[in-house]
């Protein structure tokens, strides 16, 4: 996540899709924000143009955003506008002056952790998702990535590694696991999700992925640890996605 996208119709999104299924509930979502430094060489962010796409679909949400849009795009304007009833946020850079500072980044793991401890729900927003790699065989494939590609990785704090999932995942108060993930043109998007979605299915609980298909697709991994929470959450996200067919698809 990078302060110059705040606002843009990837937070319209996020948010729509969190508000939904868990504004009305107890539970406190921890988001990790995996926050990157600004980069100026391309237009990324953009996509401030949404608003009577999405009009009259959660006012509050259009509102708060098309303010920060136009005023003041910075992650913690998404924070200090309320979005969430039931949120707490971790902000720090993901990466220091060096990229492929490794130590570094352990460190920085470390302490996302310690912040995200006794949490049930862990939301993680990395620029580009989960780290992988193009398998170029005829019916195309994708490696997901560890630490041990880190230094070969180009600009590896835009991504979240194997290794990191996992440590999320053994958080002992853990139910729900969310990950962030932009799509590329490896293969097909909903190819690419699917491969994902059965490698994620092949050491976790259950997963279920959920598009937002508007503009550049990007999509949201459910990684469940919970039995209970998995059905109740899986009935809320067929609801919402039949609701706003435009903008979300399910994969369950």
């Amino acid at each position: 996540m990078q302060d110059r996208y705040a606002g843009d119709i990837g937070d319209f999104g996020k948010f729509h899709l969190l508000r939904n299924l868990f504004q009305n509930g107890n539970e406190i979502i921890y988001q990790i924000w995996y926050t990157y430094p600004n980069e100026n060489h391309n237009n990324d962010g953009i996509h401030i143009n949404y608003f009577q796409k999405v009009k009259d679909n959660d006012i509050y949400l259009e509102e708060k955003l098309f303010y920060i849009a136009n005023n003041n795009r910075n992650i913690k304007a998404l924070e200090d506008a309320k979005l969430l009833n039931n949120a707490k946020f971790f902000s720090k850079l993901v990466v220091n002056d060096n990229q492929k500072d490794l130590e570094y980044r352990l460190s920085w793991l470390k302490e996302a952790l310690s912040f995200s401890k006794g949490a049930s729900i862990i939301a993680v927003d990395p620029d580009n998702g989960i780290a992988n790699r193009c398998i170029k065989t005829p019916s195309k494939d994708l490696e997901l990535l560890g630490f041990d590609e880190f230094k070969n990785k180009s600009k590896a704090g835009k991504y979240i590694f194997t290794q990191e999932i996992e440590s999320f995942y053994k958080i002992k108060t853990l139910k729900l696991l969310i990950v962030y993930h932009h799509l590329n043109r490896c293969t097909t998007h909903d190819n690419q999700i699917l491969i994902i979605k059965t490698k994620l299915e092949e050491k976790y609980h259950k997963v279920i992925a959920v598009k937002h298909k508007p503009y550049s697709p990007r999509v949201y991994f459910f990684i469940f640890k919970d039995e209970d929470m998995y059905i109740e959450l899986k009935k809320k996200i067929e609801f919402f996605s039949s609701t706003y067919p435009t903008f979300w698809h399910c994969f369950y």
